[in-house]
């Protein structure tokens, strides 16, 4: 018995190598950039201050459509803030009509929503997306 646990160890161990190593096979893709808009969104909804803070680039900069920056700590802040002002709001999947444009480890997310078009701006660095950049702009109708 006590042979057979180093040897599960030994093939879970090498699972975990063979799963990373095709995920760092598969680089930066859309299928990832979407994953990881996803996640962010729940983490914002739910408050998950600790993911928000693995995702947020340290000089992460979310500017409003008034043009007002706001640095990551107030972004992690508000969903805090958001998570307690309201339980149980379900999370909403990236819309198919969000754009998503990879140029090398670079990605650029366009949502186009009713009255906003918002920009997020990522790179892809260590196996993982990076947030690095948002621009929210309110759309206007002629």
């Amino acid at each position: 018995m006590k042979k057979l646990v180093p040897a599960g160890w030994l093939v879970g161990a090498c699972m975990m190598l063979s799963l990373s190593a095709y995920a760092a096979e598969q680089g930066p893709n859309e299928a990832s950039v979407r994953d990881v808009e996803n996640a962010w969104s729940r983490a914002f909804i739910t408050g998950d201050a600790k993911a928000l803070d693995d995702l947020l680039d340290p000089a992460y900069v979310s500017v409003n459509a008034s043009g007002v920056p706001r640095p990551k700590a107030e972004i992690v802040a508000a969903a805090t803030r958001f998570a307690q002002q309201h339980p149980n709001t379900p999370v909403q999947p990236l819309p198919p009509t969000s754009t998503v444009s990879i140029k090398g480890d670079t990605a650029v997310v366009t949502h186009h929503g009713d009255k906003e078009t918002s920009v997020d701006v990522f790179y892809y660095s260590q196996g993982r997306w990076h947030a690095w950049y948002s621009q929210h702009t309110t759309r206007t109708t002629t």
